[in-house]
């Protein structure tokens, strides 16, 4: 550090720094190059003076962004009538236009045929195979059947064609 100062000191406005033997620069240290009231000498003597319990910085987050959600477990939808379902941990949200969205605690059951996510007045059930929401050319990896209070809706989820998810 204390010869990085030296170098630098003696850089500014273009002129070059004057050579200089062991001694000076150990001199020069002491002056340079006070770190927690002990004088440096060598680069050994550096090592020794790093600060193990400093606390390290925090990252920098802008007030303006806020962290992404974590993405969901699972995602379904469905046109005519539009809907869709999120799954996150034990909690299924159930969205339409026009309308709240409905959460339902849910427990997942798999076996090797379909996915069922079951709640107190909810059942959705994922079987693997191609799906098209007969709206777009994208094809997702599951045919969804949901069941809840106001009837049974059909549609798609799991990954999309591209790698994505349903959205």
């Amino acid at each position: 550090m204390a010869l990085l100062s030296l170098a630098l000191l003696g850089a500014c406005g273009g002129e070059k720094a004057p050579a200089a033997d062991n001694q000076s620069m150990l001199a020069a240290n002491a002056v340079i190059a006070p770190i927690n009231d002990a004088v440096v000498n060598s680069d050994s003597e550096m090592d020794n003076l790093a600060e193990p319990d400093a606390p390290l910085p925090k990252p920098l987050v802008s007030r303006e962004t806020s962290p992404r959600p974590a993405p969901p477990d699972y995602r379904a939808i469905g046109t005519e009538p539009f809907w869709a379902v999120t799954v996150r941990g034990s909690t299924a949200t159930l969205e339409r236009p026009d309308k709240p969205p409905i959460r339902y605690a849910i427990s997942r059951n798999a076996d090797d045929r379909a996915i069922r996510y079951l709640g107190d007045g909810f059942a959705m059930t994922a079987t693997q195979g191609p799906c098209s929401d007969g709206m777009s050319d994208t094809i997702w990896s599951d045919r969804v059947q949901i069941a809840f209070g106001e009837g049974t809706l059909k549609g798609c989820g799991g990954e999309r064609d591209d790698g994505g998810y349903a959205h």
